[in-house]
């Protein structure tokens, strides 16, 4: 089974607690991954160094999510927003076990 974000438990500035379908609570420090895309000017992951945005993040039963932080072209040249994701792979990887 591979691990996927099941519920947000708790949000702090750069850290989430999450509820994993392996049954630990975990959490995750995004800050280093934040500190990393200051390099990058146009990242969109640098808007989430907005506290009250960041504390927006949602889970689709998959991984974690921010609304609206990317634009996307569709099939008829239109750009229309998208969620900002990680890999929920990496996020497990990232993650600590909580006690």
């Amino acid at each position: 089974m591979l691990p996927r974000i099941r519920q947000i438990l708790f949000v702090e500035p750069y850290k989430v607690t999450c509820l994993w379908n392996t049954g630990e609570v975990r959490e995750i420090d995004l800050q280093p991954l934040l500190t990393d895309s200051v390099t990058k000017p146009n990242s969109p992951v640098n808007r989430l160094f907005d506290k009250e945005l960041f504390e927006r993040v949602k889970t689709d039963g998959r991984t974690l999510y921010w609304d609206n932080l990317l634009t996307m072209i569709d099939y008829d040249g239109n750009y229309i927003p998208a969620p900002l994701d990680f890999d929920p792979d990496v996020m497990y990887e990232r993650s600590r076990l909580v006690d």
